[in-house]
């Protein structure tokens, strides 16, 4: 597709650079519409293309088993991803979909090091992202190692929990992810995401309302994932 004017404005990578700089750029790209749940690219693939999120988002994935994956990271608009295959040549690490129908702006990795290279700005902040990926990451696999994987579902439970606008004090779910996502998020399989809330609402702590989860025990769900996550 033709390019779109003005659109990397909006990627706080590009934040105050110069007009006639980003409209380079955008010379530079690829434009392409991705549809929910298709993939832009897989782990092991051999292109260095960074993408930048116009509109909608994409999730970073990992396979933990022939047929399990993990969530790294949800993406949004304005972000961007597949930096690290441009800066070292190497395969993708990851495998990448759209979550959400999506407008993707791809660089090629030599005009994106091009790029760090002329606008040190660009250069630092890319350094920051990196950073935060390596903390990110830590967290992430001191997670997947110390918990098991009812805890982690839980976690992820209490992750999602919001407060509850209908009951002083309470807490809900109004828009329970179907198992498979909250699975990829817990690095676990949807048969251990059914068990593990179905644990929570026989004990009462939890209860089904519509599309959305019920969170009758907040202090005591808190109790059972950081406790026996710390044993």
């Amino acid at each position: 597709m033709d390019v779109v004017d003005g659109a990397l404005s909006s990627v706080s990578l590009f934040a105050d650079l110069p007009e006639s700089a980003l409209r380079q750029i955008e010379a530079c790209c690829t434009w392409r519409r991705y549809a929910a749940g298709e993939q832009v690219f897989d782990k092991e693939s051999d292109t260095l293309d960074v993408y930048f999120i116009i509109e909608g988002a994409v999730r970073i994935l990992n396979a933990a088993s022939d047929d399990r994956e993990v969530a790294l990271a949800d993406v949004l608009a304005g972000n961007y991803f597949g930096e690290l295959a441009a800066i070292d040549g190497m395969k993708r690490s990851a495998r990448v979909i759209a979550t959400r129908d999506s407008l993707l702006a791809s660089l090629d990795g030599r005009s994106f090091l091009e790029q760090m290279h002329d606008h040190p700005q660009i250069a630092l902040r890319v350094l920051e992202r990196l950073t935060r990926i390596v903390r990110n990451l830590d967290s992430r696999v001191s997670q997947l190692s110390t918990q098991s994987e009812n805890q982690r579902v839980w976690g992820e439970l209490l992750r999602l929990a919001e407060p509850d606008p209908g009951r002083p004090e309470g807490w809900h779910i109004p828009d329970l992810p179907n198992h498979k996502e909250i699975a990829a998020w817990a690095g676990t399989s949807r048969e251990q995401v059914a068990q593990a809330i179905g644990e929570l609402a026989r004990d009462g702590i939890v209860r089904r309302k519509t599309m959305g989860l019920i969170i009758c025990d907040l202090p005591r769900l808190q109790m059972m994932t950081k406790v026996l996550g710390a044993a």
